[in-house]
């Protein structure tokens, strides 16, 4: 085995370390592919209960919904680049209290999911 390393070492120097780097790059996102599949799989994450810290991303994965019908309930510019803003930040920035985007986001859901029964988990 370290014969047939050290041979490709000696006579492919660049075709090895292209390989291994792949092979790292390969790793790192399959590894992160799983996490995130595992994380998102786990009931626990699913419709969890809107909380100051959730981003409008994360509120989307955990409901099942296009980002834009979070973005929409939120009022914010869906052809702005994405912000990671958390609800208490935006609450704030608008002067409004966290219950009232609450109430916003969870209209909007329930509005996209009568809209779209096939598309709820």
């Amino acid at each position: 085995m370290w014969f047939r390393v050290k041979d490709l070492w000696e006579h492919n120097r660049l075709a090895l370390l292209a390989f291994a780097t792949m092979l790292c790059l390969a790793g790192f996102f399959g590894f992160k592919a799983l996490s995130q599949y595992i994380y998102w799989a786990d009931p626990r994450h699913q419709d969890q209960a809107l909380a100051a810290w959730m981003t409008p991303r994360y509120i989307a994965r955990s409901y099942s919904v296009p980002p834009e019908v979070i973005q929409t309930a939120l009022q914010l510019d869906l052809a702005a680049p994405p912000r990671r803003i958390s609800l208490e930040t935006l609450a704030a920035e608008r002067g409004i209290t966290l219950s009232i985007l609450q109430e916003q986001i969870a209209t909007a859901v329930s509005v996209w999911r009568s809209a779209n029964p096939k598309a709820q988990p």
